[in-house]
């Protein structure tokens, strides 16, 4: 574990903080269930044809792709089952309506086409979900060299017991005396957090297990074909409208100085992408890829997904990028690093 928290590692100290707590809790809650599976493939990339449900020919235009996080044999069993990791803020309780929303999610059903593409039989995707807990850093008294608080009064004079022997570390508010504090260290942090973690675990780290039946699978190819049909259409009108809903939906978009007139692709705030998909080292050859970002993308915003997808661009060292989005890929990586760790015990 120590070479997977050692490269835990962001410009937001406190964030790196968060994800090692979790990492390190996430560990000792599913080490023992993880023994029950084999890891096959970590971060497998996959592309296949995009079909037709009513003809079932293929797409000229699109191939469907993507990334599974961690394919799995379960041991006792012999299922294959996708791992997929997800990172949330809302309550990972098991009555949350956290898991209905993930019942729709798309990815689920590619998953299963693509492992079938691959020969593979997939039993079941297992939602491997972690809630972020919501503790900020917190300011923490200051002590002196003798380990007093220090409490001070509003003209910044140390206040000290009647007989001025001892420092006094009580505050006093009608007087108006405080006791003098710093915002917690990141180790701090992370140690509190751990402490938190360790009280209620469940209620931090949650797994569930779906499958998709024929029916979830066909609707889902209805869904995919008829989503590359408004891409092709949106792109031969050059009908790519702003949504403003979008904007601020998960912190502000990080196209929103572009849209609105307050910057340009001048390679200073905003410029071009060599490669359309940054997550995959595939890019789709003669065919475009329709990938479960991608079409999230154009189902939040239109005007979105041109920007990122047909043009494409990106934002130059987006330090106001969305804080969550930021975390999300810190914490991936370091689950990433774990699951690789896991495959190689495995096979040595």
């Amino acid at each position: 574990m120590k070479e997977i928290l050692d490269s835990i590692k962001s410009e937001d100290a406190y964030a790196a903080a968060r994800a090692r707590a979790l990492i390190t809790v996430y560990d000792e809650v599913w080490r023992n269930k993880w023994a029950d599976y084999e890891v096959l493939d970590v971060e497998r990339e996959f592309q296949f044809p995009l079909l037709n449900p009513e003809t079932e020919s293929a797409s000229r235009s699109f191939d469907e792709a993507g990334k599974m996080d961690v394919l799995t044999k379960h041991k006792p069993t012999g299922r294959l089952v996708v791992i997929e990791h997800k990172t949330t803020s809302d309550s990972v309780a098991p009555d949350s309506d956290y898991w209905d929303r993930l019942k729709m999610d798309t990815q689920c059903s590619k998953y299963f086409l693509a492992a079938a593409q691959g020969g593979q039989d997939v039993a079941g995707i297992l939602y491997d979900a972690i809630s972020k807990p919501g503790q900020r850093p917190s300011q923490v008294p200051t002590l002196d060299s003798e380990g007093f608080k220090i409490v001070l009064d509003g003209t910044g004079t140390r206040i000290f017991t009647k007989d001025g022997k001892k420092p006094r570390e009580t505050v006093d508010a009608e007087k108006g005396w405080v006791v003098q504090g710093r915002i917690e260290t990141p180790k701090e942090f992370e140690d509190r957090l751990l402490v938190v973690l360790r009280e209620c675990p469940y209620e931090y780290f949650a797994q569930r297990e779906v499958g998709r039946t024929d029916s979830d699978i066909l609707e889902y190819m209805n869904d995919a074909w008829a989503l590359s049909q408004q891409l092709l259409y949106a792109r031969s009108k050059s009908l790519w409208p702003r949504n403003p809903q979008a904007c601020n939906m998960m912190g502000m978009c990080e196209m929103f100085d572009l849209c609105c007139g307050r910057a340009s692709v001048d390679g200073v705030r905003y410029v071009k992408r060599d490669k359309v998909h940054a997550e995959l080292t595939i890019q789709g050859g003669d065919r475009q890829l329709l990938t479960n970002s991608r079409g999230n993308a154009y189902r939040k915003c239109a005007r979105y997904h041109f920007h990122k997808y047909e043009e494409p661009i990106e934002k130059v060292k987006d330090e106001d990028a969305n804080s969550a989005l930021r975390f999300g890929t810190l914490l991936h990586s370091a689950l990433e690093m774990y699951f690789t760790k896991l495959k190689n015990q495995q096979t040595t």
